[in-house]
């Protein structure tokens, strides 16, 4: 029952009350012990117990204010500690202030202090870990949100994953035109595996994780770690109850703890968000870059990879070729056929150069029916011995139309740097279409260097 609104001040009140009491029933009681009554009932007698009564109660106050003041003086301190640690953070400070090690109570009782140390010094664990937590998936948001490129991504975000959850291994696998691509892979020695693995198919499929303790007799099959996992976790990556994705990540021990999923769950949740986001980028870009008839890429950003293989080809002085064709009487096959099947003959022609061409070449819908192919690292030598193989494959070649052949040609213009003395890939470019008008003059159907 609080008499004040201090617990000292009531605990001194009761003690010293009690003590009083004592005082006043002690003489009593000491007659069955065989003293006098004109002792025991004496006022001198009574006011003696009375005092001891009072100092015994004002001992045991000094006594607890000692003990358990100093104990709740520490108890305050690091809940002060704790506190200001809170709002240093909310200003967006750094929680480092308040460690386990800076902000634990040390339990010496086994009592309810002792008790009330232990829990305390949970709360701090807990908030510590919480606060931890929280940074780390800052940092984890900050960079998602920053990175829209896909392969950089699921680069970034695979590490971070590892690093943040101690799991040693992954796979980040992303479904794109069709097919589970492997955009990101950490200590898997065959990756390329588990794009048709039936369990990760499995997973993509019911779009529930699953979590496998491997024994450690059993062989694991398809992963091909870098070392025997203890655990394997799937988790399918989710997006509006889309499955656009599959995670894979695996652990040298036990993985199970409630709490570390649970920091799992939630880095993964921001990474499905982020991978959809950049999935409707990358298509965006691909609309922007792409000619959406023949899928080469379109003037305008086949110009911005011109200038920069040429600018490339000046800085390391290397060779850089050009070339520059269209099709032969290309008006003729729309006004016999119609448009239709001179949209079957670009849509021909564009499949058909793309395997001709090197790896690194880059090949563009100039506009029309013309095309420009970028050749880095050729020579002139090399440029027209390619548009040689150009302009055979399209002549050996038809396109089939209801019961007709269409059979086309090429006239193609090659150009090339630094045999072309040019100031600028403008330059180099109007060389090639210059060529390509002569080869057009002179016959059609052939190349020309200029």
């Amino acid at each position: 029952m609080k008499i004040t609104k201090k617990i000292f001040l009531d605990l001194a009140i009761y003690m010293i009350g009690f003590g009083i009491i004592i005082g006043i029933v002690f003489p009593f009681f000491t007659r069955l012990f065989g003293v006098k009554p004109e002792i025991a009932y004496s006022p001198l007698f009574f006011a003696a117990c009375i005092s001891a009564g009072i100092i015994v109660g004002a001992v045991n106050i000094i006594l607890s204010r000692f003990v358990i003041g100093s104990k709740l003086k520490i108890l305050i301190s690091k809940m002060r500690m704790v506190r200001d640690n809170l709002i240093k953070v909310a200003h967006g400070g750094d929680p480092g202030d308040c460690t386990p090690q800076k902000c634990h109570i040390h339990i010496d009782s086994t009592d309810e202090i002792g008790e009330t140390a232990k829990t305390f010094n949970i709360l701090v664990d807990t908030l510590s870990n919480s606060l931890s937590i929280e940074r780390t998936m800052q940092d984890y948001t900050k960079m998602l949100t920053s990175q829209l490129e896909l392969e950089k991504l699921t680069k970034n975000a695979l590490s971070h994953i590892l690093s943040s959850t101690n799991l040693n291994a992954g796979a980040i696998l992303v479904q794109s035109e069709g097919e589970l691509k492997l955009l990101d892979v950490s200590g898997i020695k065959q990756p390329e595996k588990l794009s048709n693995h039936p369990m990760v198919i499995e997973i993509l499929k019911t779009k529930k994780g699953r979590i496998t303790d491997v024994p450690p007799d059993v062989k694991i099959d398809g992963l091909l770690l870098e070392f025997r996992p203890k655990t394997i976790i799937i988790e399918p990556l989710i997006y509006n109850d889309v499955a656009i994705g599959v995670i894979v990540l695996t652990s040298e021990s036990k993985y199970t703890a409630a709490d570390a999923l649970s920091h799992l769950s939630m880095l993964l949740q921001s990474l499905s968000l982020a991978l959809h986001n950049a999935i409707v980028h990358d298509q965006i870009q691909r609309l922007a870059a792409i000619d959406p008839l023949t899928g080469l890429l379109n003037r305008r950003y086949g110009m911005i990879r011109f200038n920069e293989e040429y600018s490339k080809a000046v800085r390391l002085e290397g060779f850089l070729g050009i070339i520059m064709f269209d099709i032969d009487h290309f008006k003729k096959v729309n006004d016999t056929y119609g448009h239709m099947v001179g949209d079957k003959v670009l849509i021909y022609i564009s499949k058909l150069i793309k395997p001709i061409l090197r790896k690194g070449d880059v090949i563009m819908r100039y506009g029309g029916e013309e095309f420009c192919a970028i050749l880095p690292g050729a020579s002139a030598k090399d440029s027209l011995e390619m548009a040689e193989r150009l302009r055979f494959a399209i002549q050996e070649g038809k396109v089939n139309y209801l019961d007709y052949e269409v059979k086309v040609t090429l006239s193609l213009g090659v150009s090339s740097y630094p045999e072309n003395n040019v100031q600028n890939e403008q330059d180099l470019l109007h060389a090639a279409d210059k060529a390509l008008y002569t080869s057009k003059e002179s016959g059609r159907n052939k190349s020309t260097l200029g």
